[in-house]
């Protein structure tokens, strides 16, 4: 990407401004970005139009894939405020289709914006690959099917990755994942962690887990992702900012 241009100290967004996309059904990643995120750096959000009538698992799938003009109109309007990265903050709509989708995402808002892209899908891809983790166990508020689409996408995109245990709690509604509290993932975490298990990953934008990432790494002793807090982990690393922020061992590589 291009080197960010200097700002005048002070100015919004004078080390880094974000653009985040958000699902309009999504009320978690704004409430925790604005816990992460330091002063000095600024995030602004534009929504992307989800249905959230679906009643199954397949009729949730086909939303899913359904959005990506929808994702472009948000990433057009974000382009208005010049931010330096914009990020497709969801997880499921990232990985959804082929191996690769995460990045073909991206690269279509680039390609609509001119602006560098990421996506959750990468964020969360990239993570896995920066701690080496090898054997994990997955998490998320997602339909069975779902959740096992997504480990089959994970293991193929991290050569050597292997999802050793998972838990999916069978949420179709988008807004009703948001509704979730921070309990419900620390609990299924401590549920669904095995002994040979060397990190967690808990999926989901919607799903609240900034509270629990730390008491996790604690009780568990393993290295703890989530999908809001590696994409932000990869968009301040995509903007040369390596602050070392106090929300799981992912910060400190």
């Amino acid at each position: 990407m291009n080197a960010i241009g200097p700002r005048d100290f002070g100015t919004v967004g004078y080390r880094a401004k974000l653009g985040v996309i958000v699902l309009s059904t999504n009320l978690t990643v704004e409430n925790e970005f604005r816990r992460m995120v330091p002063d000095d750096i600024s995030y602004h959000v534009a929504r992307c139009l989800i249905p959230d009538s679906a009643r199954s698992e397949r009729e949730k799938e086909d939303q899913f894939l359904s959005i990506e003009q929808n994702v472009l109109v948000a990433a057009s309007q974000l382009a208005m405020a010049q931010p330096d990265l914009i990020v497709f903050a969801c997880t499921i709509g990232s990985i959804l289709g082929e191996t690769g989708h995460d990045l073909a995402i991206a690269e279509r808002i680039t390609q609509a914006t001119s602006i560098p892209a990421i996506t959750t899908g990468t964020a969360v891809l990239e993570a896995l690959r920066r701690l080496e983790l090898r054997k994990i166990t997955l998490i998320s508020p997602y339909p069975e099917g779902m959740g096992l689409r997504e480990k089959t996408y994970l293991e193929a995109s991290v050569p050597g990755l292997s999802v050793v245990s998972m838990r999916n709690l069978g949420v179709i509604s988008s807004y009703e994942k948001n509704l979730l509290p921070a309990s419900s993932s620390h609990r299924t975490a401590k549920e669904a962690v095995t002994p040979d298990a060397e990190g967690l990953f808990i999926s989901c934008t919607a799903w609240r887990t900034l509270e629990v990432i730390e008491p996790l790494e604690r009780e568990l002793a393993i290295p703890v992702i989530t999908s809001t807090q590696a994409s932000l982990w990869a968009c301040l690393r995509r903007c040369g900012i390596r602050d070392v922020l106090p929300f799981g061992r992912l910060f400190c590589a």
